[in-house]
């Protein structure tokens, strides 16, 4: 009788342990990590002390004053504070409304002009410090005396438990 309930109860033991490996367990038990939000995160105003020192007290409940809302601050960064239709009224007319209307959307307003110019300029730059002895030893098919292949150094033991393998 007794050998039977411990016998019971180690398969409910091993069941248990199989069954806790399996993620959809673990996750519904509360087993897992649940790691912080990070689009939850929102930046505090500094604190500011008024030039005449008039400290009102707050009143209770009140959202603070010097701080925007998640809400707003996106809107804000996403929107620039402008109006798409004026923006788009001042555009070239050689487009048409529904292309003034997206460029306007998409902030290319501050977009700098000279962007494209220093581009150019970063690439040359880069093209001109490129070394060409790569291209021409691959084009060639010859190495150069100076970057022969190295003899590969003998391989020392790293001390390890696996180094008898």
């Amino acid at each position: 009788m007794r050998t039977q309930i411990y016998f019971r109860l180690a398969v409910l033991g091993v069941m248990a342990l199989s069954l806790s490996a399996c993620d959809s367990i673990r996750r519904e038990a509360g087993l897992t990590k649940q790691a912080p939000d990070e689009f939850a995160v929102v930046t505090k105003a500094p604190l500011i002390i008024p030039p005449n020192f008039n400290l009102r007290p707050p009143a209770p409940g009140a959202p603070p004053l010097n701080q925007e809302g998640p809400t707003d601050s996106a809107q804000a960064a996403l929107f620039n504070g402008s109006d798409p239709a004026t923006v788009a009224a001042g555009m070239s007319p050689n487009l048409s409304l529904g292309e003034r209307m997206l460029l306007a959307t998409a902030g290319a307003q501050n977009t700098d002009p000279a962007i494209r110019a220093e581009l150019e300029a970063d690439s040359r730059a880069a093209a001109a410090a490129a070394d060409q002895s790569f291209t021409d030893r691959v084009l060639s098919g010859t190495l150069a005396p100076s970057t022969a292949p190295k003899k590969p150094e003998p391989k020392k033991a790293s001390g390890g438990w696996f180094d008898w393998l």
